[in-house]
């Protein structure tokens, strides 16, 4: 019996072969399409992957109906559909063909998973490559399919996601209220590509990207002028979120940053939502990190006033 708990990231296993039948033109009549050039590489890491997985995971084979076991199992009452190729898709360096990809994408989860079941939900691939196409796919996932939001590539855009290049994609997405969410998965250019453990690349390829990201959308105002809008930032955990906070903190101190709110207020204002791992130790700190530093001005504070109504020397209204 479902619950309300909801799954806010699971992920499709893309079947590249039927996601080129919903291609459009003028990429549709254009030659024999590559399945394997459909996406740039999503870590750049060339050499043998020879970590063994545990059973079970990233299997090809889970389609519509494993992810209706998988609720059935679970008691969850939905899951949000997230691509796993598809996290490269920033890398994608014609726009032309980001369009069209994104439009394929959406098309072929609606078709095999939205329709399949309400319970299956979709996030959207919008080209943001061509900023004016990702405001009309954005618009149409929203409206035509069904999908609760789209999905920003956490690596691979330039200019960087906070600049007002993308904030007409802001501006739509607090207009349809939905939700946008910058998820981890692609290690490009981080200054990971020459290691030679991938395990190692994967660590800090997670969460770095959303640092980054988050840092940005900050600074350059993104959530201050568009307060309504929802973004999450998924699958790199909490441990970076302590760091931004601090080094922003001491650049307010020091360095001269100014920005409207503290930054710990972005976190805990209800419109940023951090996708964490059950078992990450660091999750423990968060807390402290994001409320802590408050209760301790605040006691700090009334200690003060007591010390201060305590002071035999401090001077006290005469009696009339």
């Amino acid at each position: 019996m479902p619950n309300r708990y909801v799954d806010c990231d699971g992920h499709v296993m893309e079947k590249v072969d039927e996601l080129i039948s919903y291609v459009g033109e003028p990429f549709k009549t254009t030659g024999h399409m590559n399945p394997r050039r459909v996406l740039p590489s999503l870590d750049r890491f060339h050499t043998p992957r020879l970590e063994e997985r545990k059973p079970g995971t990233f299997d090809p084979n889970v389609g519509p109906e494993k992810w209706l076991q998988f609720l059935e199992k679970t008691g969850l009452e939905s899951s949000v559909l997230y691509p796993t190729e598809g996290l490269a898709y920033g890398q994608v360096a014609f726009p032309p063909w980001a369009v069209a990809y994104a439009k394929a994408y959406n098309d072929w989860l609606y078709a095999k998973y939205l329709q399949f079941s309400p319970r299956l939900k979709g996030v959207a691939l919008i080209p943001l490559q061509e900023v004016s196409a990702a405001v009309t796919e954005l618009r149409r996932a929203v409206k035509d399919l069904g999908m609760v939001g789209a999905m920003l590539p956490s690596n691979g855009l330039n200019p960087h996601l906070s600049s007002k290049h993308f904030w007409p994609v802001y501006e739509e997405a607090a207009k349809l209220d939905c939700a946008l969410a910058v998820h981890g998965g692609c290690y490009g250019d981080l200054g990971f590509n020459t290691y030679t453990v991938f395990p190692a690349t994967r660590a800090l390829g997670m969460p770095v990207p959303l640092a980054i990201a988050a840092t940005g959308m900050i600074v350059d105002g993104v959530f201050d002028a568009f307060p309504t809008l929802r973004v999450g930032f998924l699958e790199g955990g909490t441990s970076w979120i302590p760091m931004v906070v601090d080094r922003l903190e001491r650049e307010l101190e020091y360095g001269g940053l100014r920005i409207r709110r503290k930054p710990a207020d972005y976190f805990r204002g209800g419109k940023v939502f951090i996708g964490c791992e059950g078992n990450e130790k660091a999750l423990a700190y968060l807390p402290r990190q994001l409320h802590g530093r408050d209760q301790r001005n605040r006691r700090a504070q009334r200690s003060a006033g007591r010390a201060q109504r305590s002071d035999p020397r401090r001077k006290r209204p005469a009696v009339l």
